[in-house]
């Protein structure tokens, strides 16, 4: 072996390294962005989640008060409130 041919080998195994060195960080780096990705994910369907929780409570809440509000009240004064609120404009 020559002089040449150990600083072409030597230079080929860095090379190697090198890019050895760079695939492996590639894939780390990959790996992690896919689970901070699928943790954002997470989060998201949780405060979804919880968002579409809190408005059927609240529809809930509504409606217990609306049928409360109907049974106080006398069977004229419900169909004249049905009349006025779902009536479409111009039919009458």
């Amino acid at each position: 072996m020559s002089i040449v041919e150990i600083i072409i080998g030597v230079i080929g195994a860095i090379v190697a390294a090198a890019a050895g060195g760079f695939g492996i960080g590639h894939i780390r780096g990959t790996s992690k962005a896919e689970a901070k990705a699928d943790q954002q994910r997470t989060e998201e369907r949780a405060t979804a989640t919880e968002a579409v929780a809190e408005r059927r409570i609240e529809v809930t809440k509504e409606a217990s008060n609306v049928q409360q509000t109907v049974n106080h009240m006398p069977d004229d004064a419900v169909d004249c409130e049905l009349r006025n609120d779902w009536t479409r404009p111009g039919s009458r």
